[in-house]
């Protein structure tokens, strides 16, 4: 007898296989040994609340056998309980935190950036950061719940990037030089910060070699950073290799 069980994950035609006889479960993606890929940018909606609910349903059917599509089974009944229950709590709280943000007023990368997870939870053995990380996963929620817009005025109708670069080029004089030294400067300080810097200027000066040469940096700085996670680092390559393709007008 084999139980084919529905609920929607990292896709929407998502199943576990549940053989009661032998207690032996197929989790497929619901289960992946680390904070799973529920928050993807670059991917279509996943439901976090039903990954966490198929998570919880798992834990109730007691299995004694574990197999998972990412990494090796798991054969101690207690152990496959312990971590599915923790998925599904840290799955839970991010939802729970994004919502009540949300109800509370709060801007939407307010809400992302406040995620901070229990201690229990950030230091569990199961839920390391790999593709990406709690901020991430509260983005998806957001998206489920709310429109496009991510409650900056400005970005209703937002002036097209590259003569964003430009306005920022022109308070500086026109002197990319002095601003490329001071984007440098921040490389040190905050990269985030350099990081926009850097997308203003490739995208109002994609042919100056020193801008495309700052873009790399700046991002190769994002790739090593400890914190970065796999799909920031897919994102950060594909903007060096822009960097690197785009014509050069030195």
């Amino acid at each position: 007898l084999f139980v084919l069980q529905h609920h929607k994950g990292e896709t929407d035609d998502q199943l576990y296989v549940w053989a009661p006889n032998r207690r032996i479960l197929a989790s497929a993606d619901y289960y992946q040994g680390f904070l799973p890929n529920a928050g993807n940018g670059k991917r279509i909606q996943r439901d976090v609340e039903k990954w966490a609910k198929a998570l919880r349903e798992m834990a109730e059917l007691n299995a004694t056998i574990l197999l998972p599509s990412h990494g090796q089974p798991i054969t101690n009944a207690k152990e496959i309980n312990t971590n599915l229950n923790t998925l599904a709590e840290v799955l839970e709280f991010i939802v729970e935190h994004t919502i009540s943000g949300l109800n509370a007023g709060l801007r939407k990368d307010e809400i992302a950036a406040s995620v901070s997870l229990p201690e229990h939870l950030a230091d569990h053995p199961t839920l390391e950061v790999q593709y990406v990380n709690p901020e991430d996963i509260s983005k998806m929620v957001l998206k489920q719940y709310t429109g496009w817009w991510d409650d900056i005025p400005s970005h209703w109708t937002p002036a097209p990037i590259s003569m964003q670069g430009e306005m920022i080029i022109s308070l500086a004089n026109h002197n990319i030089p002095k601003i490329i030294t001071q984007g440098r400067e921040l490389i040190q300080k905050d990269l985030r910060l350099a990081s926009h810097l850097a997308d203003w200027l490739f995208y109002a000066r994609p042919g100056n070699k020193s801008v495309q040469d700052y873009v790399h940096d700046v991002y190769k700085a994002r790739i090593l950073a400890p914190s970065s996670n796999t799909m920031e680092m897919l994102t950060y390559l594909d903007q060096m290799a822009r960097a690197r393709d785009a014509p050069s007008e030195d």
